[in-house]
């Protein structure tokens, strides 16, 4: 009993720190996602969202950065300019630890993002495919980085 009220302790610090924001060491980056998710990481790379830098000729705007790079901007630091595992998981360095990524609740409260159900998927990518800056339909419940 004991045990679990320390849990439940811990978790709500852990939410109250995770919605804080997040620093440059918070973030991980892509390839440190992909040791532990080898094949979510090549198939992702295979996606437009992998090959974002691209598409600038230049340094991008900042205002750009919000929807084509992984990190906080415009407000924050820029970790990548591509949009990463961490730009729709958010910020992983916390929730990496294997121990951590195999308790759902606890990697949750320490910033991995709920993508469990097509709703919470189509809202995320909401937030930068609802612009109308593309010419081409985006469908919602296409999977970002199918795995076979």
């Amino acid at each position: 009993m004991r045990a679990r009220a320390l849990t439940h302790a811990l978790l709500a610090v852990c939410l109250a720190v995770a919605t804080a924001g997040a620093a440059r060491r918070d973030w991980t980056g892509s390839a440190a996602c992909g040791a532990c998710h080898p094949k979510e990481l090549a198939a992702w790379q295979a996606t437009p969202h992998a090959q974002t830098r691209a598409r600038f000729e230049a340094s991008p705007e900042v205002r750009c950065l919000a929807c084509h790079a992984t990190g906080e901007a415009p407000a924050g630091p820029v970790i990548a300019v591509e949009v990463g595992c961490e730009a729709c998981h958010g910020a992983g360095a916390a929730y990496a630890p294997d121990d951590v990524m195999r308790d759902k609740l606890l990697a949750r409260a320490l910033g991995l993002a709920d993508l469990s159900s097509p709703k919470l998927r189509a809202a995320l990518c909401a937030t930068c495919h609802a612009r109308g800056t593309r010419e081409e339909a985006f469908d919602p419940t296409a999977p970002v980085h199918p795995v076979k």
